[in-house]
């Protein structure tokens, strides 16, 4: 018997490309995503070590109005910066959407074509163990019509 073909064989493979494709297109968009939430999260802990750094300088009572002024303005600019870095992972998230849903529509029709194939193996299980059944009773047949003449010989 031959072996197991599956005819839509290259239509999966250029489906699990796609979906690769698309899990790709994922990962770089949530990537820079990614980007912009480690950049606020080093402002958050810059503005965290500054206010560390500025306290120690108040307890010890070495501070001036220009240092105040400074720390101050770093703050804002700091807290400004961690707001457009929200406003850009904001807007990501449409687009992160649409290629999360792109990428579900991808599986399922590489899913589709997979159980076709699996059902197509099955098919071919079943019909390989059918005919290998019936080869095996064929040989079984013969063997026992060969002993029967034996038998009638030796008698």
């Amino acid at each position: 018997m031959k072996k197991f073909q599956f005819k839509l064989e290259r239509l999966l493979d250029l489906r699990h490309a796609k979906e690769r494709e698309v899990q790709n297109e994922l990962a770089q968009v949530l990537s820079l995503q990614n980007r912009e939430r480690m950049k606020q999260e080093q402002y958050r802990r810059s503005i965290t070590e500054q206010h560390q750094k500025f306290a120690g300088r108040i307890r010890q009572g070495r501070f001036s109005y220009g240092e105040a002024v400074m720390f101050e303005r770093f703050i804002e600019f700091a807290h400004m910066v961690i707001r457009d870095q929200q406003d850009k992972i904001d807007r990501m998230e449409p687009e992160i959407q649409k290629v999360r849903e792109r990428l579900v529509e991808a599986s399922k029709q590489r899913k589709v074509v997979e159980r076709l194939k699996d059902r197509r193996w099955q098919e071919f299980q079943y019909e390989y163990n059918r005919e290998m059944g019936k080869e095996n009773d064929d040989m079984n047949q013969k063997l026992h019509v060969k002993r029967l003449i034996e038998e009638a010989r030796q008698e």
